[in-house]
């Protein structure tokens, strides 16, 4: 009996644990397989990480590309290094390396570096275009293996035991923790400030019902007859735009897109294009010239007076004495101010700087002779009325207003009207301009960038398309991305 009891107790024994091996065996394989899915997990949401940190170093240099643009000092590329690549003169890259927390996967910090440069063929009629290309890495926490399969890392590029990127932008090196690096290089390109018909940093508002907006390009045979505004060639690119909430609309017809920062549009019955809620844009300020030397006469003008308009210099600026800076303009009775160019009307330039208002009443008038291309600065107030300013040469970019950014916190106003058909592109963001001019045919040619903009009296605004790529740059556009998965070796 005591034989066979040992037997059944010996037999429970070994079932026992043969039962405890298989169940431990079964265990250490759901451990191991649940262990490979979530490191397969981690490693999948790592790498996804890698590439938001790659674009967020393109949005960094986008946005020291948009500091370089505010007047000095504006402490663009602080803490970035400079580069000159060898077999490049005179280009610089500016190189950037940088650690950011992140909010996800426990605030595992991510490594961003990016490297801009300008490319000398890299530029068109827009201006210089930027190249910049980015890495985003982060750690893979865990060891340094496949998390299931291994063509699966290889085709996230993950790097386990080595840095897996070359090409300059990071060392290939033996690493001592996993990680995922993912490489991104976007172009872009400069944006002029004048890139829409009108652009209002808070309300823009169009009282006339008649108003018609739409553009043209007088670059472009199939756009405009011999340069000028023909309504037979008429373009739906007269957009509108605004930071603030409120667009009256006034049931303009507007051959265009009309876009508010989270606001409304009334009376919006008559627009062709799209109307967007998700428009933001910093306007950049205009600083006071610093030029190193300038014309020293007239000082001020309050007659007639004729300032002189002459080619650039072989660097392509404009010469010394094609500048001036005066205190004020203040036209009345029947004196002219003409802007004088070459007798045979070839391309000629001049840039005013005007400390205090301009004023031009009655038959008083302001003349920008054929072939003459002004600029003209302003710190004051502008008030245009009578027969007004006269463009000569019909072309909204050969006269240029812009708002000198005010040294204190008092208003500017500008106010273009008059019987004399207006042909400029204004930009004065810290200004509450209104226009109520146009002649009798009502026709206002150019484009506006204004703190507010008002438009009464006017029946028509065409917008050349070709202001789109001149004038001051006012923002930076991705014109091209992609994503660079070429690998320095196979896994």
């Amino acid at each position: 009996m005591r034989m066979r009891g040992s037997k059944a107790q010996g037999s429970i024994l070994l079932w026992t644990v043969v039962t405890i091996a298989i169940l431990s065996l079964l265990g250490a394989e759901v451990l191991r397989l649940v262990s490979i899915k979530y490191e397969h997990a981690l490693q999948t949401a790592t790498w996804q990480e890698s590439l938001l940190a790659a674009e967020s170093g393109i949005d960094l240099a986008i946005m020291e590309l948009r500091k370089s643009l505010f007047p000095a000092p504006n402490h663009a590329w602080d803490g970035w290094n400079n580069e000159q690549p060898e077999n490049q003169p005179g280009v610089v890259i500016r190189h950037g390396l940088t650690t950011i927390p992140n909010a996800g996967l426990a605030g595992t910090p991510m490594t961003i570096e990016v490297s801009v440069d300008a490319p000398n063929n890299l530029t068109d009629s827009n201006g210089q275009y930027y190249r910049i290309r980015a890495v985003g890495t982060m750690p893979i926490l865990g060891s340094p293996r496949a998390g299931q399969n291994k063509q699966d890392t290889r085709l996230r590029k993950l790097s386990l035991r080595w840095e897996r990127f070359t090409d300059g932008v990071l060392k290939a090196r033996s690493l001592s923790a996993p990680q995922v690096s993912r490489r991104t290089e976007a172009i872009v390109r400069p944006v002029s400030a004048f890139n829409q018909a009108i652009m209002s940093v808070g309300t823009l508002d169009l009282t006339n019902q008649n108003i018609v907006i739409d553009s043209y390009d007088s670059r472009d045979p199939f756009k405009s007859t011999n340069g000028l505004y023909d309504v037979n060639k008429r373009q739906a690119n007269g957009d509108l735009a605004t930071d603030g909430n409120l667009i009256e609309a006034g049931n303009a017809h507007i051959y265009g897109d009309v876009a508010t920062n989270s606001g409304t549009v009334s009376g919006a019955a008559n627009i062709t294009g799209i109307e967007r809620t998700d428009f933001y844009q910093e306007p950049i300020p205009v600083g006071a010239p610093s030029w190193p030397s300038i014309n020293p006469t007239p000082y001020t003008v309050t007659g007639t007076a004729t300032l002189t308009a002459r080619v650039k210099d072989s660097s392509g600026q404009v010469v010394p004495e094609s500048r001036y800076q005066l205190a004020q303009i203040s036209l009345t009775g029947q004196k002219t101010l003409t802007l004088a160019g070459n007798p045979d009307g070839s391309p000629t330039y001049i840039e005013i700087h005007v400390t205090g208002d301009i004023s031009v009443a009655g038959g008083a008038q302001v003349v920008v002779q054929p072939g003459v291309s002004a600029t003209i600065y302003f710190d004051g107030n502008i008030d245009v009325s009578g027969v007004g300013i006269i463009n000569s040469n019909n072309q909204p970019n050969d006269l240029h207003l812009y708002g000198v950014q005010p040294i204190d916190s008092s208003n500017r106003t500008v106010h273009l009207g008059g019987n004399g058909q207006i042909t400029a592109t204004v930009y004065a963001p810290n200004a509450d301009v209104t226009i109520n001019g146009g002649g009798s045919s009502g026709h206002v040619f150019g484009s506006i960038v204004g703190k507010t903009v008002t438009m009464t009296g006017v029946t028509n605004l065409h917008y050349d398309e070709a202001s789109g790529a001149s004038g001051m740059i006012n923002n930076y556009k991705i014109v091209s991305w992609f994503e660079d998965n070429r690998d320095s070796r196979d896994w």
